[in-house]
């Protein structure tokens, strides 16, 4: 059986941990290293420290991001693919790795049995991105100009990490107008939450 050699690149060692667990229980992939961080995981590709045949890279990490990372990448005789390991749906930034490379995008959630047939198909030369992730990567993407005025004041107030009761406050609304006027904000960005808001809000130019 042919061994595949997979190096994970994680800012959390809890994932890195249990993934390389996890992974070993395929019987045919094995785990070449790991380190925590986007840095740290450039400064051994530099000094020809990595030795695989498939990367692991997180998507959000400190400092540099997967997205960075692959960016970085393009300086670097590598032979190894990379696939994306993702938490939240951000079809931006995938788009960004798949352009600049990634051979793979997967949710952090992934099923063991998908995640080590998605390492095999990758390293037999095919291109995975996960359905879920697949399906808002082909609806286009979300620009200011799809906001209504509204909506841009209230993702604003949202990235300083206002409340409800603060952005009503500030725009002369009622609190329940402005927990509608949120609710339907979230819809629209494709988030779930308010932290996935505010990460959508400086892709779009707020915050910074």
């Amino acid at each position: 059986m042919t061994k595949i050699s997979v190096y994970l690149v994680d800012d959390q060692a809890l994932v890195r941990q249990g993934m390389r667990a996890l992974l070993s229980l395929s019987g045919d992939i094995v785990c070449a290293g790991h380190c925590g961080s986007g840095d740290e995981f450039l400064q051994l590709v530099r000094q020809h420290k990595i030795s695989t045949d498939i990367v692991l890279l997180d998507m959000r990490m400190p400092t540099l991001d997967g997205v960075d990372v692959l960016s970085a990448l393009d300086n670097f005789n590598v032979n190894f693919k990379v696939i994306i390991l993702t938490t939240f749906n951000d079809t931006t930034k995938l788009k960004q790795a798949m352009a600049l490379g990634a051979k793979g995008c997967l949710l952090k959630d992934i099923e063991l049995e998908e995640l080590i047939a998605a390492v095999r198909q990758v390293h037999q030369g095919e291109i995975i991105v996960q359905e879920e992730l697949a399906e808002t990567m082909e609806k286009p993407d979300l620009t200011l100009d799809k906001l209504t005025t509204r909506e841009r004041d209230i993702l604003q107030l949202i990235a300083k990490g206002y409340s409800n009761k603060e952005i009503a406050n500030t725009l002369y609304k009622a609190e329940g107008t402005i927990r509608n006027s949120v609710s339907c904000l979230l819809s629209k960005l494709q988030v779930r939450d308010r932290t996935q808001a505010t990460l959508k809000a400086k892709e779009l130019g707020f915050g910074e």
